[in-house]
């Protein structure tokens, strides 16, 4: 009936042109402006232009022009949202404001209505950007977003202290500006805050619609999103701090917030309350390697440091405040500032039940120069080691040169026999203290508790040659070819390689591209690599350590990395044919330039393997060249010979 009543009225205007339908329009409602514009005044108030705008409120910049002159936000519900139910939001939001004082949360100057009788209040003008987009901007390393992130601990604690939870913890409420070159962030949009006392926000009640989500999907916590009888109380805070912890540490939230938005609300109510995240290292070393380091870059880090730095303690940190269960999450925001302090000053945090070994780590960490100590210390205690295995080994071959000799003098034979007993009897004294030295350094004695120790000493002094020796590549790649060796002693052949890695990072740091200690990293790389089974990296690296040996001139370099290579291309301690020229060319440098007795019958040593491989594989007459031509250079080699008589009697 209305309705054809209102037609009827509208149709007889068109009619008639004029009629007194629309002419009795009071003046009144003509004159009355209903929105605002920039140049406005309203009160003490110029509006300059519109800065921000939400759902109901619009914000624009104004100028205050008494009883003083200045820069300010101003904030206006729009029209048409004034329902009891905005206005008692828009009035809350200005009274939580207003009971806060923080150097970290915008401060409110006034508050009043337009014309039209809408609320506005004032307050203080933030010039800043998203905190994520700072951070982005500058390039910030992780400790320097970390210190941002605890002012804005600090300021949230402060809401908490005066009972008010934020409930939409998120990037852009939070803006960073710049003060005097200090960035410093700001805490806005208290729109959705409750109040934790019996205090009252506003004189009008505020009731939130059935199944009305209030946040935003991506930074809400799990009690938010169930939206049950239980009652929200700061530890909601604590886990979107932790949604914002996570964003600035890997680029990412933990759930994806289109994935979120397009599963509909009750799957994604399901997800927030039960999708586990997972940790801010995981999620890094399994981006994409673009994606990775793009984020690595604006952390002012390599993608391997940046993931070693959230790996551990900033995990830990992080998935305590993303727990589901709010029990579990920290009590209070000041639990998880105090936290992040304690991972910058290198302290055990309370985000896990600290073991021995992380106490180890902490406490390498934060004695950095007592533990590079004891690591020059372990370094000469290896290389002394090294020294002792290479005269007992030079030994056992001296005597066996005197075995052959005494074989070729067989016109003397009693002086022969006596030899021999003299030989054998040195023999059993060089077995006992073999076989000692063998029990004390052997793989056996590592293993179990023992091993576990040293393997924690180990993993603490290559963390400690990371952290104290940044300026001083050249002492890092020394100490860590001297950890590697040891790994490799008790048969712990990835950290082994990992460790030669990290020194030949060090030596290209240190020296460039043509360094015989780079080279001699590099030989030693690839054999590692051949006894961890890494074939076609270990046969690279070992051609790029003969490449720079031999452009460093250095003859004794050259014959290390050769024999090297040499071994890097073996299958079960047997040398491939392609290792053959490699062995030849090292034998030839130890006898004429370089005269290392026992490298010089290792050399030998492997060249009559790779030669008895040539036999069983039917190419006898290129092993009789080969050896022909060797003799020629060392014609009274015991080694040597001896293949010859196999050779000939058909048993290689």
């Amino acid at each position: 009936m209305l309705k054809e009543q209102i037609l009827s009225l509208l149709q007889a205007d068109a009619d008639e042109g004029e009629s007194d339908f629309l002419k009795h329009t009071p003046n009144s409602r003509q004159t009355i402006q209903l929105t605002e514009k920039p140049g406005d005044r309203i009160g003490r108030y110029k509006l300059l232009q519109k800065i921000g705008e939400g759902g109901c409120g619009v914000v624009y910049m104004a100028d205050q022009e008494e009883p003083v002159r200045r820069r300010v936000a101003f904030k206006v519900i729009k029209l048409g949202m004034d329902t009891k139910q905005v206005v008692a939001r828009f009035e809350a939001e200005g009274q939580a404001l207003a009971m806060m004082d923080h150097p970290n949360i915008a401060k409110v100057f006034d508050a009043g209505a337009t014309n039209t009788g809408r609320p506005y209040f004032v307050m203080e003008l933030v010039r800043g950007i998203k905190i994520t987009e700072y951070c982005d901007q500058n390039n910030l390393p992780t400790e320097e977003r970390l210190k941002l992130f605890t002012q804005v601990c600090h300021a949230i604690q402060h809401a908490h202290q005066k009972g008010i939870i934020h409930r939409d913890i998120k990037p852009s409420n939070i803006l960073v500006t710049v003060n005097d070159g200090v960035p410093v962030p700001k805490v806005i949009d208290f729109g959705v805050a409750k109040a934790t006392s019996d205090q009252r926000l506003t004189d009008k009640t505020i009731f939130t619609a059935f199944e009305q989500f209030i946040g935003t999907p991506a930074y809400m916590s799990p009690e938010q999103a169930e939206m049950s009888g239980l009652d929200i109380d700061t530890r909601s805070d604590i886990y979107s701090l932790g949604v914002l912890l996570y964003e600035l540490l890997t680029g990412r939230t933990p759930l994806d917030p289109e994935e979120l938005l397009r599963s509909g609300v009750s799957e994604m109510r399901r997800k927030i309350c039960e999708t586990e995240p997972p940790r801010p290292s995981t999620r890094l070393s399994t981006m994409q390697a673009a994606d990775l380091t793009t984020i690595a870059k604006h952390r002012q880090a390599d993608a391997p440091k940046l993931i070693h730095l959230v790996h551990g303690d900033l995990d830990w940190i992080v998935m305590k405040c993303l727990e589901k269960n709010r029990t579990r999450r920290y009590e209070t925001t000041s639990d998880l500032t105090a936290d992040i302090q304690r991972h910058l000053n290198k302290e055990p945090i309370l985000a896990r039940r600290p073991g021995t070994l992380y106490r180890v780590q902490k406490s390498v960490q934060r004695n950095r120069l007592a533990y590079a100590s004891a690591t020059v210390v372990l370094a000469a205690l290896i290389a002394g080691l090294c020294v002792a295995v290479w005269g007992l080994m030079r030994e056992r071959e001296a005597r066996r040169q005197a075995d052959a000799a005494r074989q070729q003098a067989e016109a003397a034979r009693q002086q022969a026999e006596t030899a021999r007993a003299l030989a054998n009897a040195e023999a059993a004294r060089n077995e006992q203290v073999a076989k000692f030295f063998m029990n004390a350094t052997g793989p056996g004695v590592w293993r179990g508790q023992d091993a576990t120790l040293v393997r924690r000493m180990l993993n603490g002094i290559s963390e400690g040659v990371r952290e104290s020796l940044t300026n001083q590549p050249a002492a890092q790649g020394d100490l860590w070819v001297s950890v590697g060796n040891s790994y490799a002693a008790i048969d712990d052949y990835p950290t082994a390689i990992t460790n030669l890695q990290y020194a030949v990072i060090a030596y290209r740091t240190a020296f460039g591209d043509e360094n015989t200690r780079l080279a001699r990293a590099l030989a030693r790389l690839a054999r590692l690599q051949s006894l961890n089974n890494d074939t076609a990296l270990a046969k690279a690296n070992a051609e790029q350590a003969v490449d720079i040996a031999r452009r460093c001139n250095d003859s004794e370099t050259l014959a290390v990395c050769l024999l090297d290579a040499a071994k890097s291309f073996s299958d079960s301690e047997r040398p491939r044919p392609e290792a053959i020229p490699l062995l030849r060319e090292a034998r030839q440098l130890r006898t004429h330039t370089v005269p290392h007795f026992l490298a010089l019958l290792d050399s030998t040593r492997l060249l009559v393997k790779a030669l008895e491989g040539l036999v069983a594989e039917g190419r006898e007459e290129e092993a009789k060249a080969i050896l022909e031509e060797e003799l020629k250079q060392a014609p009274r080699d015991g080694e040597l010979l001896k293949l010859r008589r196999a050779i000939s009697r058909g048993q290689p």
